[in-house]
């Protein structure tokens, strides 16, 4: 290549550059929002040993069936927290608790505060001849599914032994436990026997076409299971997991050891089915209806978070050993750094065994755990931070943005305190952990581009219209948008699905998916699994927050971002063509410039052969022999033309 034509290119890249960084360094400034009024709380009390005096239900508690969010008339001037524990914080973590109440299956029992709910699904498990009504439908239908059920238990359950202060501190043991009874009394009605587990309830091709109240739930509602001799080595070994954190929960922190011990029992014997029934496999191959939304990609992860449950529930080092040996199958080639997800939990194994062993054996696992950490709080490929700051997994956060932020946040947060509690003088380590935890909770209460919390009900700008059949009051499946055009109840606590990598978010029903094809498309769904690591960081916040949530100093209203385009901001695009033609043309004169002597001497050798073309040219003609030419005459001047010897002027000469 040429010195000029590549100096060229240099130029041109630069300044191409330059007006990308330009565009994406002018983004909209934030606008601030109104916030939902305090309201303080009286902590739990306990009366004795093993027994837990009923609290009352925290005043923030809607128990109005369509009662609006309260709001103040004016923003508050400053985040920081009037009161300790901070009251928007307590309000944030009841609200977790409504959610799961909205959620649930099954004969509703007198104390429900979400009342606009029915009872529904009364039969469920009569196909199989066996009794699962009751439980959590999963998301925004009435579908009921092992595997997210069981994850969000265990990670309810974790959160809980481990940010039990702020529970306490909010006031709300008793919401946790009915929280957590209502989805492991389900889970041990599918456990029927030892060699038995219901994995799923509804059919997808039913389910999703219905789109109505929980009183005309469609039929048929067909219930799956596996078994020794059918085996699903992912959701037995997971179902495990739930029953082992539960227990312990139990044991250590509600103070019910009779339960507790019945979960252990379950824990036990599903772990064991795991490990034992052949073939392993995933429980797909036995149920293949689940492909249709919860389709599992292995199981080894599985048999190391149940074998590392096990482990922190009983203190049986053989477990510990399970726990190393599976994941070292995992990690065969490199330590694996993965995204966590219902579907995945290898990276949540590092950091519970990094909390659960005793020393002697915690510098492996912590490791592993550290390893991991780093790598989310660096956002390292295929992971990125939004522009506006959320932790974005390329490949899971396409459907669900705010569960895998929150998950990340979850396993960091939980990190940083057992370091802190098991001594690791690591510090800038623990506050890496802690900052980027604190980032994604504050990203996800208002601290983004869209200036919006992405729980329901707790702000003017939070999510009006979530995928929710039953909180919408709508009825027709081909317009869900406008069946209702106002969604009729508030799904109050629910964590929607959160916005796309371009931090943009759109508030409508449909908007439950995500399509490679179209970038702008966002996330109104909600789910179980969404709201368990976030509620136990809102626990965390309980206890821990010095200042109040971000959303209350933001006025109502979301800024009018501009619209995006394959990724950028539509006026960037313009910035950057406008840019591209400046550069063009600045290229052009410095090119002409350069080049200006060949550009001269160019242009007179075209002026000099554009005069040569436009001079007249002069042309001989012959005239026909004359008759009385003798024949010696014209012979000679035929032969001589023929031969090309003689000129022109002999030619003449002669015929005079």
């Amino acid at each position: 290549m040429r010195p000029s034509l590549r100096l060229t290119l240099v130029v041109a890249v630069a300044l191409m550059a330059t007006a990308v960084v330009f565009a994406q360094e002018e983004s909209p400034a934030p606008q601030p929002s109104l916030a939902p009024s305090p309201t303080p709380v009286t902590p739990t009390t306990t009366t004795g040993p093993g027994v837990t005096a009923e609290p009352q239900p925290s005043a923030t508690a809607p128990f109005s069936p369509n009662m609006p969010p309260i709001y103040p008339a004016e923003p508050l001037s400053t985040r920081d927290s009037p009161s300790f524990p901070d009251p928007e914080y307590v309000k944030l973590l009841d609200y977790m608790f409504l959610f799961y109440e909205a959620q649930r299956s099954g004969k509703l029992p007198a104390d429900q505060r979400v009342t606009w709910r029915n009872d529904s699904a009364l039969n469920d498990g009569k196909d199989s001849g066996v009794d699962l009504s009751g439980g959590y439908y999963d998301a925004g239908d009435y579908m009921k599914f092992i595997f997210p059920l069981t994850f969000t238990m265990t990670e309810t359950c974790w959160g809980a032994l481990e940010f039990w202060d702020g529970y306490q501190l909010a006031n709300q043991t008793h919401y946790l436990d009915q929280m957590v009874r209502w989805g492991m009394d389900w889970l041990i009605k599918a456990h029927p026997n030892d060699n038995t587990l219901y994995v799923q309830v509804g059919l997808n091709e039913v389910d999703n076409n219905y789109w109505g109240p929980d009183s005309g739930i469609p039929l048929p509602r067909t219930s799956f299971k596996v078994t020794n001799t059918s085996p699903g080595t992912d959701v037995m070994a997971d179902a495990a997991a739930a029953f082992a954190a539960c227990s312990m929960l139990y044991r250590d922190k509600l103070k019910d050891t009779t339960y507790a011990t019945t979960l252990q029992t379950h824990a036990t014997s599903l772990f064991n089915v795991a490990e034992t029934a052949r073939p392993q496999q995933a429980y797909q191959k036995v149920v293949p209806a689940v492909t249709c939304c919860y389709e599992s990609s292995g199981f080894i992860d599985e048999l190391a978070w149940g074998a590392a449950w096990m482990y922190k529930l009983t203190q049986d080092a053989s477990f510990a050993t399970k726990a190393d040996n599976y994941i070292s199958q995992l990690n065969a080639g490199s330590v694996q750094i993965n995204t966590i997800t219902w579907d995945d939990k290898s990276s949540m194994v590092y950091v519970l065994m990094a909390g659960a062993t005793p020393p002697a054996l915690r510098t492996k696992w912590q490791g592993f755990a550290q390893k991991y950490a780093d790598s989310v709080a660096a956002a390292d490929k295929p992971n990125m931070f939004t522009e506006g700051g959320l932790f974005y997994s390329n490949g899971n956060s396409q459907q669900d943005s705010s569960v895998v932020a929150a998950n990340a946040a979850f396993a960091l947060q939980i990190l940083a305190n057992n370091m802190n509690a098991t001594g690791n003088s690591d510090r800038d380590r623990i506050e890496k952990y802690s900052k980027f935890a604190l980032s994604q909770v504050e990203y996800l209460l208002g601290e983004n581009p869209e200036r919006t919390p992405y729980v329901v009900g707790v702000h003017p700008n939070s999510p009006a219209n979530p995928h929710s059949a039953p909180a919408s009051g709508g009825t027709d499946i081909n317009n869900i948008n406008t069946s209702p055009s106002v969604e009729r109840w508030t799904l109050y606590g629910a964590l929607v699905g959160g916005p796309d990598k371009n931090d943009r978010f759109l508030d409508e029903r449909d908007k439950w998916e995500q399509s490679e094809a179209c970038v702008a498309l966002v996330f109104s769904e909600v789910a179980l699994d969404y709201n368990a690591p976030f509620q136990g960081l809102m626990a965390h916040m309980v206890s821990t927050a010095t200042s109040s949530p971000p959303y209350v100093t933001i006025v109502a209203g979301r800024p009018d971002l501009p619209p995006i385009l394959n990724g950028m901001a539509v006026w960037q695009i313009i910035l950057i063509v406008v840019g591209s033609i400046f550069v063009a043309v600045a290229i052009g004169a410095f090119v002409c410039y350069r080049k200006r002597d060949q550009i001269r001497a160019w242009a007179a050798a075209r002026k000099q052969r554009s005069a040569e073309k436009s001079m007249p040219k002069y042309v001989v003609k012959r005239s026909a022999p004359p008759r009385n030419r003798n024949d010696r005459d014209v012979e000679a001047l035929e032969v001589g033309h023929g031969q090309g010897q003689p000129t022109l002027l002999q030619d003449v000469h002669r015929a005079t």
